[in-house]
């Protein structure tokens, strides 16, 4: 489930947003981590649309992506072309039409040693609304406009993604051969 937690930012620590299991064409796709990657998407693609360097969604998009937490074609369509755009403004990005949890603030991959396109994702919607002085992104857990559902897994706070947490399994004996 989609949680906050703390980066580091220019004047101290920030709040940011993650996922616990991945999202897109190989992912978990939990409803409210789908959300914020929808919700991430409406702010930096359409809430900021003339104030972000010129980053523009999905051609030919009829509208508004929808923050439903439902991973259809809109969704993966942004999240394929998001990948694209980061991959030829020159940053190392695995396009494989998934985000996965980011480990660590600035940490690469262990698998392809790529950034985390979520954490971009992140790192865009913080910047453009600080440069515009909105709390989009900011307030996010707050804003009455997002499904409740991912306001309220937002209030919850912790480190590390559930993906990446490694839970010992007993395994139960048999008491004989």
């Amino acid at each position: 489930m989609a949680f906050t937690t703390t980066a580091t930012g220019n004047t101290g620590p920030i709040d940011v947003y993650n996922i616990d299991w991945s999202v897109g064409l190989i992912g978990s796709n939990i409803r409210e981590d789908v959300m914020l990657v929808q919700a991430l998407f409406r702010i930096l693609y359409y809430e900021l649309m003339g104030f972000n360097d010129n980053t523009q969604p999905p051609p030919d998009e009829p509208g508004v992506i929808e923050v439903d937490g439902l991973i259809g074609p809109v969704t993966r369509r942004h999240i394929k072309h998001f990948q694209a755009q980061m991959a030829a403004r020159g940053t190392k990005v695995t396009q494989d039409g998934s985000f996965d949890p980011f480990r660590a603030e600035n940490q690469l991959s262990t698998r392809t040693h790529s950034r985390y396109s979520l954490e971009l994702l992140n790192n865009g919607c913080l910047f453009f609304c600080e440069k515009q002085g909105l709390d989009n992104f900011s307030n996010l857990p707050n804003r009455a406009d997002m499904p409740a559902p991912l306001r309220a897994a937002l209030k919850t706070r912790k480190k590390t993604a559930r993906q990446y947490v490694y839970v010992p399994q007993t395994v139960p004996t048999t008491g004989g051969a």
